[in-house]
């Protein structure tokens, strides 16, 4: 039954690290990129704004001048929302990072270098009016005080789908179309009919950006003109499409990172990467041998694994975020330190290489929980601070520590056992100087776990009679048994017939070569 499961799951690793390999050196061979099913993966690093560059905000929200009193508070996921939408549509910068602290915006776009731009499209409020100034017309620029005119219209009432940005075929200047949707579809149409020849006039932001005068009914569909290039218009757009800000933001300060400054940083890591590997796995086989050369392999599973991980996700790379996977990768053999060493404890104890790996890796897994979900809660109290605070590279380092944990959880507890399995399998295990022990601890006769049981129930047997022997057989302790089976076989030996447990060992196993169970 264990070799059918052993083997089974030799087969799952194997096609695991397969996959990792592939997502991982995806761009390295030109091999393609996920397309399952609807579901589409580049496979592409991201790069945090430390190492690629980038444009950096602040934005100060405040109340309208309508509502001096309001709750910024509770509006502020709304303008996060919002700015998001912006980033997405009108910059096209997927991995931009948007937080809120206060009454406080942090915009960070990693790669954009245009900080007029940005500035354009995410500063502006973007409240849109369609007023009323008759036979007056109003120069584009013109401010305009609320309430001067009235406002027949709103960028609220706009159809979102219908709002675009292109070029005029006739002239091949820019324009923004957009059509209203509802009942202010047909009432723009009337407003439009009844008022021929007076201006129609559009604001944004209390700023006029057109006023033409009316030739005929527009049946809903308008179109704006004179934008100055082609990137006005498309910012226009974004602004109309997602609406108006419920809030006023006001700039703070804006700052442009090179992006010299993080490369040079990151190949600095890599090599930091590369020789804190290099020097664990070295580490590890020298002292541990055989368990160190299963855990150099599981650790470079665990690599393969987290870098995959990192992609498939989409997570964002910054310098944190690569102190964290340097972290982890010490972390990572920590489990097999506390799993061998207590492998080499069950050996010295005379019990079978079988026995010793399952009660080794069952023994040290509390202290190897304890300690990692410690580290895992550590990670949720910095992710929450860094997103509430908006310190994005707090944020990088808990979720890239807390991947590394949750993996070397599986490389170093699972896959290591499992290896094991296979080694005893292939009978190529079973020796205990593979595990650098020393030849004192080669001497002791090798015990299966019936036997031990068998050795014990003897000795309580000669000590208190048969009825306790017949007890300890039936008892749910067998664990304990087998935990306490040389101090007690011991004490035993003292108190009934003067033997040592040196001679009861090797009188109860005669028939045992030493072999697994």
């Amino acid at each position: 039954m264990r070799r059918g499961k052993t083997l089974l799951f030799l087969l799952f690793v194997l096609l695991l690290a397969g996959g990792a390999f592939y997502v991982d050196f995806q761009s390295v061979f030109h091999w393609p990129s996920i397309n399952v099913a609807g579901y589409q993966n580049k496979l592409e690093l991201r790069q945090g704004l430390d190492l690629q560059g980038g444009v950096q905000f602040v934005f100060q929200a405040s109340c309208p001048q309508a509502h001096p009193k309001c709750d910024i508070q509770s509006v502020m996921p709304q303008v996060v929302d919002n700015i998001n939408r912006r980033i997405a549509q009108g910059l096209a910068v997927s991995e931009a990072s948007v937080r809120a602290s206060n009454d406080k915006i942090l915009v960070e776009l990693p790669g954009f270098t245009d900080a007029a731009q940005a500035s354009a499209l995410l500063g502006k409020t973007g409240e849109m009016n369609i007023i009323d100034t008759g036979t007056q017309g109003l120069n584009v620029g013109t401010t305009v005080t609320p309430g001067q005119y009235p406002v027949r219209f709103t960028g609220s009432q706009l159809d979102t789908n219908q709002i675009s940005a292109g070029l005029d075929s006739s002239t091949g200047k820019p324009i923004v179309t957009f059509a209203f949707t509802g009942p202010a579809k047909s009432g723009f149409a009337t407003y439009t009919a009844q008022n021929v020849g007076n201006f129609l006039t559009i604001t944004l932001d209390n700023k006029v950006i057109e006023s033409a005068t009316i030739q005929s009914e527009i049946d809903g569909n308008g179109q704006i003109t004179g934008i100055g290039n082609i990137t006005d218009a498309q910012n226009l757009a974004a602004l109309l499409k997602y609406g108006a800000l419920p809030l006023p933001l006001q700039p703070v300060s804006s700052q442009e990172i090179a992006p010299t400054i993080g490369q040079q940083a990151l190949e600095f890591s890599i090599r930091a990467a590369i020789v804190g590997l290099g020097m664990v796995i070295l580490f590890m086989l020298i002292y541990y041998r055989l368990p160190g050369l299963i855990a150099d392999l599981a650790l470079i599973l665990y690599a393969l694994l987290l870098f995959a991980v990192i992609k498939l996700l989409g997570v964002t790379l910054s310098l944190p975020g690569i102190a964290a996977v340097i972290l982890t990768i010490g972390m990572a053999v920590d489990a097999n330190i506390l799993i061998f060493e207590r492998m080499k404890e069950e050996l010295r104890a005379g019990r079978t290489m079988a026995s010793a790996v399952d009660l080794g890796f069952k023994r040290a897994w509390p202290s190897i929980r304890d300690s990692n979900f410690s580290t895992l809660i550590t990670c949720l109290i910095l992710y929450w601070f860094g997103n509430n605070f908006g310190a994005t590279l707090i944020v990088g380092f808990a979720i890239n520590l807390a991947l590394g944990v949750l993996l070397s959880l599986f490389t170093a507890v699972v896959v290591t056992r499992n290896f094991l399995h296979v080694l005893q399998l292939a009978g190529i295990s079973q020796h205990p100087a593979l595990y650098g022990l020393p030849q004192s601890a080669l001497k002791l006769p090798r015990y299966r776990p019936s036997e031990r049981r068998a050795q014990r129930a003897g000795s309580l047997a000669l000590a208190g009679g048969g009825s306790v022997a017949v007890a300890a057989e039936t008892s749910g302790e067998a664990e304990d048994v087998e935990e306490d089976d040389d101090t007690s076989a011991a004490s035993t030996g003292n108190g009934s017939n003067g033997g040592t447990p040196t001679s009861r060992r090797a009188g109860a196993t005669n028939t045992v070569s030493g072999g697994e169970e």
